[in-house]
């Protein structure tokens, strides 16, 4: 499919933009989102995980922008989707998981890359075992 190539290609480098966006607070600052996030957890369920990201927002920053950054490079060179689009599902999940109560909109934009995501991986799977069955021909 024409269309998930150019969209894995467009989200590949969205995700590399937002990686190294991560290592500028002034572009985006992972610290302050954080401390937000802990705000709106508090009460919660999710009240002590959020309030230990918002204390080591220095090493989320680096963990969430290299995640995202080889996520990116993984969708833009076309290898390991498989292991890059897990990855990506499991971090938009955490993200949403976070997020969601200071961020309501991050549920909307999330979705959006897990769509893209899936069509990602559908469309990997699917030329896989096109070529399997080919070479068994």
């Amino acid at each position: 499919m024409k269309i998930v190539k150019i969209l894995r290609y467009l989200f590949g480098a969205l995700y590399v933009m937002a990686g190294v966006a991560k290592a500028f607070p002034q572009i985006e600052d992972v610290g302050v989102t954080l401390q937000k996030a802990a705000a709106a957890n508090q009460g919660t369920w999710l009240a002590g995980l959020s309030e230990w990201l918002a204390a080591h927002a220095q090493l989320m920053a680096w963990v969430s922008g290299v995640a995202l950054l080889a996520s990116g490079l993984c969708y833009l060179f076309n290898r390991m989707l498989v292991p890059a689009v897990i990855g990506q599902c499991v971090m938009l999940a955490g993200f949403v998981t976070i997020l969601h109560r200071a961020f309501p909109q991050i549920v909307f934009v999330d979705l959006v890359f897990l769509i893209v995501a899936l069509l990602v991986l559908w469309e990997s799977v699917s030329q896989k075992k096109s070529l399997y069955a080919m070479s068994h021909y």
